[in-house]
């Protein structure tokens, strides 16, 4: 992973890697249970959710809510369950990174279209952070893309 320009020295902390994987599994859990069986969401149902991973400023990692408003840029903080404070991702000086999870029907040849590329390429050029894109379906469950907004590059 050290090649791919997008992460910089992201892709080389290992404290990011295992929090990023710790995300991926949350993202992961969330889709699918919104997607199908017990968990299912009308309201998220076949939407990309999303996290955001964040570093302190004693230098921990950690990641937000599971929420499908990290697709779009923004956060919602201070939920009173009915009600929601939006905050611009953009304005988060502690977010690193931003992950994406795509609904399970997204199919891995799917990361290949640019129209699918450009999605995440504007979320980058928005939010001014690399964005990692999973995928949640059967054949596209252990894809994990990295994106700016210049390019999108498969590390895993």
């Amino acid at each position: 992973m050290d090649v791919v320009k997008e992460c910089k020295e992201l892709c080389k902390d290992k404290e990011f890697l295992r929090v990023l994987d710790l995300a991926r599994g949350q993202v992961g859990d969330e889709v699918r249970s919104a997607n199908s069986g017990a968990g299912y969401d009308p309201m998220r149902v076949r939407r990309s959710l999303g996290v955001i991973i964040r570093k302190n400023s004693k230098g921990i990692y950690s990641f937000s809510r599971v929420s499908s408003n990290v697709p779009q840029g923004r956060e919602c903080v201070g939920n009173n369950g009915l009600t929601c404070n939006f905050i611009d991702i953009i304005d988060d000086k502690f977010t690193v990174a931003i992950l994406v999870g795509v609904s399970p029907g997204t199919r891995l040849e799917s990361f290949s279209s640019a129209h699918f590329q450009n999605i995440y390429k504007r979320l980058a050029i928005k939010t001014e952070k690399v964005i990692f894109v999973m995928g949640t379906g059967t054949n596209a469950i252990g894809a994990l893309y990295v994106s700016d907004d210049e390019t999108m590059v498969r590390i895993r």
